[in-house]
């Protein structure tokens, strides 16, 4: 009868969804999605990732109402429950209830609700797949696609659905690519300046690997109209001076580490100095940007 009960309860999780919330996943939402790397070459492995730790817990999650559970099925050991429960952060749980549901939960915090996620690719077939997983709120599969490749979750749970996707890219063996690098213009806090990119940890909001280790760099070349000062933070490269359309090839193999672009003290817009207030920014100085070219290589050695 109670495992009558259970399937009922997942299977009307997945019915009241019709009135869904559909949101990207960024960071604060129930779960979010990640593959890595971005960009890879013909045959390299991707790690496409699902993390739904983030969905809110609370107590009453903690137990599952049944043949012999009641409303307050309150606990400090398993002996207090059923003789098929266990006691989960003080509430009694039947011993079989999924354990992606019924998670101990440290502090009080309360349990995880029931959740059901699926996630899919455009150019191929998870192995094993993940249709409707309802245990692992956390885990990941490797594939190796044969082209440029999106991937797709749906989260369900408390009547909601939470659609994310992410896209990886893969380069030709020939020719060479081009990708631009960008550092808009910032002001932290009364300090003006530029972001950075952090190739290894933070490509764009989702904390991923920007490209594999077949990826080369082979070129970097100043698009931004002015003359710069690029570094990453290897302390051996840099920081190199490129005039406006200049190149190097300083930045050379694989790219990685955290990239730096300033104006150059030589540009003639660094001689005004922007203001950076709570609400208004005076004369902010110029977004810069840097054009990388890309090949696909034989991953180095470290």
């Amino acid at each position: 009868m109670r495992n009558g009960l259970l399937a009922a309860f997942l299977f009307s999780l997945l019915l009241i969804s019709a009135c869904a919330v559909k949101l990207d996943g960024l960071p604060g939402d129930p779960a979010q999605l990640k593959a890595e790397p971005h960009l890879f070459c013909p045959g390299d492995p991707i790690t496409v990732s699902w993390d739904a730790r983030n969905m809110p817990r609370d107590e009453s999650h903690c137990s599952v109402f049944g043949d012999a559970y009641s409303t307050a099925p309150s606990c400090a050991t398993a002996s207090e429950c059923p003789s098929d429960g266990r006691c989960v952060d003080g509430y009694c749980c039947p011993s079989d209830f999924p354990p992606g549901v019924a998670q101990v939960c440290p502090n009080h915090d309360g349990c995880y609700p029931p959740f059901a996620i699926t996630v899919t690719a455009d150019t191929l077939t998870l192995s094993p797949p993940v249709n409707g997983e309802n245990e692992a709120l956390a885990d990941s599969r490797t594939v190796t696609p044969e082209a440029s490749t999106r991937f797709t979750a749906t989260l369900i749970t408390d009547g909601e659905t939470y659609d994310m996707s992410v896209a990886t890219e893969m380069l030709q063996l020939s020719p060479p690519s081009t990708r631009d690098f960008d550092f808009p213009f910032v002001c932290n806090g009364a300090t003006p300046g530029w972001q950075s990119i952090d190739l290894d940890r933070e490509y764009g909001w989702r904390e991923r690997r920007y490209a594999s280790d077949s990826v080369q760099v082979i070129t970097v070349t100043n698009t931004s109209g002015h003359a710069i000062q690029l570094r990453t933070s290897d302390p051996a490269v840099g920081p190199i001076t490129l005039g406006a359309g200049e190149s190097t090839d300083a930045f050379n193999g694989r790219p990685r580490g955290e990239w730096f672009a300033t104006l150059s003290p030589t540009d003639p817009a660094f001689g005004l100095t922007p203001r950076c207030d709570a609400t208004h920014i005076s004369d902010p100085w110029p977004d810069l940007q840097v054009s990388v070219r890309l090949e696909c290589t034989e991953p180095e050695s470290d």
